[in-house]
């Protein structure tokens, strides 16, 4: 009964008295009409009985004698005399009729419906007739041997009179209804009052609105609620300010440690420049100049022998040289500096193609992209690690990349055809305390960016990167970002 859920306390209280009084009238009304249609027949069939007897002891001369009319005159009295005698029925003991006080013909079948048993005594019989039920009460004459005396008793001014009554009840009953109705009104509502308002106050509170408190009218257990409510949004104002305090020192402690990071990538950056310059510039040098003196001793040695030994260490160090300049290139790819991101990346997607063997569409603009150089560095360090990723775990052929602005933001987008990623990857990750992805995120979020990774719909890894231009804005790619790290 889910309507009653939605009824207010005086409502339910209202309608539960209500529905009380209304069964309470119902039951004592059948009781009243039971008790009083019972007492009313027993009554009718006393009656009958009486006047039965009285006529018996006063017409058994008259038939003897054949005095038809006393006869009649003798039971229409009777009837007269009688409101309740529906007719009297007077037999002689061959079971004729001798007199009655029908005006007309008999009723068919009433002379058969209630006829003697043999048994010395009067006989009650219950006709049913188009008018009601009619006690039929037989007396015998001098014990039958010389007639009968039939007096049928109707129900029909008893059950007038009991209907009447039972209207009374009836109005007395809606009296009753009606003034409950309203005492159950006044002290529902003095109840509820209370309560009604402390929901108002729990609705204020439950707005963010704390400096409300409920009206403390009474020691009953409702006032006692209404203290221990105002007792809790006190505790709550406490507790509000508690976590208010608590979130203000977080959050500064998460801008510290945001900057802190950011400095701390910045340093990093700043180390692998330096280093990138020392290996390009120094190291390269030293095994330039190595290289060439190894080829003025490999021209002037005295047997091949000697000669074939320093070429092949000449070769060696070119390797060497070669592998140095690779890796100042990806410690610092002096591009990045010199030229902006995109010729950096194009670059950089050029090599990763002849290295592993996979196939890289780039979707870039033509021109560079006016950043400044924390998001220029984020977003080519996590290209490289995404590829990076793509070669170790995915088994991809083909990757796409895509890069563009859109809502004031720049938008990375790395996709391969691998095998994708799967939920326990991410947690296998956390065990093993990889942070290729992390790391990623954690660049992107630095500077008020957003990072997704998931498995799309057609197969594959699908990375999602939104660095804002102003990192005052911020943006977001619109996508639930709850599982996009490990």
């Amino acid at each position: 009964m889910r309507w009653m859920s939605k009824l207010r306390i005086n409502q339910k209280i209202f309608g539960t008295i209500f529905v009380a009084l209304l069964f309470l009238a119902s039951v004592l009304g059948w009781i009243i009409w039971d008790s009083l249609t019972n007492m009313m027949a027993e009554e009718l069939k006393k009656r009958g009985a009486n006047i039965a007897y009285n006529i018996a002891a006063l017409c058994s001369d008259y038939i003897l004698t054949d005095d038809q009319f006393s006869i009649h005159l003798l039971i229409s009295q009777a009837q007269k005399a009688n409101e309740d005698v529906r007719y009297i029925l007077i037999i002689d003991s061959n079971n004729g009729l001798v007199g009655d006080t029908f005006s007309g013909n008999l009723p068919k079948g009433i002379l058969s419906a209630h006829t003697p048993d043999g048994l010395d005594g009067q006989q009650v019989a219950a006709l049913t007739s188009d008018e009601g039920t009619i006690h039929d009460i037989l007396v015998p004459i001098e014990g039958g041997d010389v007639g009968f005396v039939r007096v049928g008793m109707a129900e029909t001014a008893a059950q007038t009179y009991i209907f009447s009554k039972i209207g009374e009840l009836i109005f007395a009953t809606l009296l009753v209804c009606i003034g409950t109705a309203g005492i159950t009104y006044y002290v529902t509502r003095f109840i509820t009052k209370p309560i009604n308002n402390l929901v108002a106050v729990a609705t204020g509170i439950s707005a963010g609105k704390l400096s409300l408190r409920a009206k403390v009218v009474s020691n009953d257990e409702v006032g006692k609620l209404a203290q221990a409510f105002n007792e809790m949004a006190d505790n709550l104002i406490s507790s509000n300010t508690e976590v208010e305090m608590l979130l203000k020192e977080l959050q500064d402690k998460e801008r510290l440690r945001d900057t802190l990071i950011l400095k701390l990538l910045s340093a990093q950056e700043d180390e692998r420049k330096r280093i990138s310059r020392e290996l390009h510039d120094e190291t390269s040098q030293a095994l330039t100049s190595l290289m060439v003196t190894m080829r003025v001793l490999a021209n002037e040695a005295k047997d091949a022998e000697q000669q074939e030994l320093l070429h092949t260490s000449r070769e060696i160090a070119a390797s060497i040289l070669r592998e140095i300049r690779d890796l100042a290139v990806e410690l610092r790819p002096p591009i990045l500096d010199d030229m902006g991101l995109i010729p950096a990346i194009k670059k950089y997607v050029q090599k990763f193609e002849e290295k592993h063997d996979i196939a890289v569409n780039l979707f870039a603009p033509e021109d560079d992209i006016v950043i400044d150089s924390h998001t220029a560095v984020a977003l080519y360090r996590i290209l490289q690690e995404s590829l990076t990723n793509v070669v170790k775990h995915t088994a991809a052929t083909q990757i796409e990349i895509t890069m563009g602005i859109a809502d004031h933001c720049i938008q990375l987008t790395i996709h391969d055809n691998g095998h994708g990623i799967r939920p326990e990857d991410f947690e296998r990750a956390r065990q093993q305390n990889r942070i290729g992805i992390y790391g990623m995120k954690e660049r992107a979020e630095l500077l008020g960016g957003s990072f997704f990774v998931k498995t799309t719909s057609v197969g594959g890894t699908e990375l999602r990167v939104s660095i804002p231009l102003e990192l005052e804005k911020g943006c977001s790619d619109g996508t639930d970002n709850n599982n996009h790290a490990s």
